[in-house]
């Protein structure tokens, strides 16, 4: 059996694998193994995350869209038979827009469905841009969902270096304007340093009333691109947050070979980690969000180490008893790849587009589909459960 995909990221993608027909000639998928191909064993869903991108000069990986399928399938007799999956990110009915006001730069899903809809602000990693996406998916099920960028694109900073909170505040309270979510319900939901940023929001602002923090960091980290002494990725009331590289003892930037391709960070960032009194200093103070907190991490990371990062926040919420629910999804295997499920996770690499290397974002294909298949439901119970908490306005 084969599965193509046709220009997901600019790119054409493709699966196949061998199966044993039962004596009816059937296959179901969900307990059939498959005996050889671009996977093996028993997956569901294993001709989706295992397909591998045939044009490699093409996006590593793609931000949004809807994507056609085919299946295809033969025997030894000769057979074959095809069929055409249409999949889709955005559902029918929900509208998008982009949203350009008072500085703001983003893009507003909105449900099919009469209003009011909690609300949901999407933040991408440290690529830069939009997580359209996430935020497509999120409005399908009800969420007003707003993909908020934040650098790296026209009218934003170049780079990720000293970006207000303000602004988010701002965005903020433009949702509660424009949107007027029900019950005053607004998420934040990032991943990478957008997940550190959900953190960041989630202690800094009120009327966050929950965070989702994909492959986050519980500590600030430094800023990236040019940057002078001082600055930092992040500032409150015009002041750089203290970030882990300040006047840290135990960084070691020889433990990264700038000869290696994919380029491996996380030695870095664990090194860093090693200065406690630095990692005190830069620690987001979670436990000040007003509502639930969940952290997903993968333990085989190799852009930082997620895990270790997410239990610097975890750690925080248990200790100082944090009066609302919170969690730590973690994955052995998964790599900093998490997403929503049934996603080609054979791309274990990405050129950085600030600084055009190759870096490595670890885990194996099967294990980062399965904490994804695993997570999505979870992220979404999780939501539904923080929206049942807020009182009515």
């Amino acid at each position: 059996m084969m599965a193509t995909l046709g220009g997901w990221g600019g790119a054409p993608w493709r699966s196949w694998a061998v199966f044993e027909a039962d004596a009816a000639g059937e296959i179901a998928l969900a307990t059939a193994p498959a005996l050889t191909g671009s996977y093996r064993g028993v997956s569901a869903m294993g001709l989706f995350w295992s397909m591998e991108r045939q044009d490699e000069a093409a996006p590593a990986i793609p931000l949004d869209g809807d994507f056609p399928v085919m299946l295809a399938a033969g025997g030894r007799d000769g057979g074959r038979a095809e069929a055409r999956l249409e999949r889709r990110l955005v559902s029918i009915g929900i509208t998008s827009r982009a949203v350009e006001a008072d500085g703001l730069v983003g893009t507003l899903f909105t449900p099919a469905s009469p209003g009011p809809h909690p609300a949901v602000i999407v933040l991408s990693g440290e690529g830069g841009g939009v997580w359209l996406s996430l935020a497509a998916l999120l409005a399908s099920r009800g969420y007003a969902a707003l993909a908020l960028g934040y650098f790296g694109m026209p009218g934003l900073p170049r780079n990720l270096v000293n970006i207000p909170l303000e602004y988010f505040e701002k965005a903020v309270t433009w949702l509660l304007g424009t949107v007027r979510p029900r019950d005053g319900f607004v998420a934040a939901i990032g991943i990478s340093r957008g997940g550190e940023l959900a953190l960041l929001l989630g202690a800094s602002l009120s009327a966050i009333g929950a965070v989702v923090a994909y492959a986050p960091s519980g500590v600030v980290f430094g800023p990236l691109g040019p940057a002078e002494p001082g600055d930092s990725a992040w500032t409150r009331r015009g002041r750089p947050l203290v970030h882990l590289g300040q006047r840290n003892r135990s960084v070691d930037w020889s433990v990264i070979d700038p000869r290696s391709t994919p380029i491996v960070e996380r030695p870095l960032y664990e090194s860093m980690l090693r200065d406690r009194d630095a990692v005190e200093r830069a620690s987001i103070p979670v436990e000040r969000t007003k509502g639930p907190v969940l952290l997903i991490s993968g333990k085989a990371d190799d852009q930082w180490p997620s895990y270790e990062l997410a239990q610097i926040a975890y750690h925080r919420l248990q200790g100082n008893r944090h009066p609302y629910p919170f969690a730590h999804l973690s994955y052995d295997g998964a790599g900093h790849g998490l997403s929503f499920p049934h996603t080609p996770t054979t791309v274990t690499s990405y050129v950085h587009p600030l600084t055009r290397r190759l870096y490595s974002l670890g885990g194996q294909p099967a294990m980062t589909a399965r904490a994804n298949a695993d997570s999505w439901p979870k992220v979404l119970a999780f939501l539904a459960d923080a929206r049942s908490r807020v009182k009515p306005r």
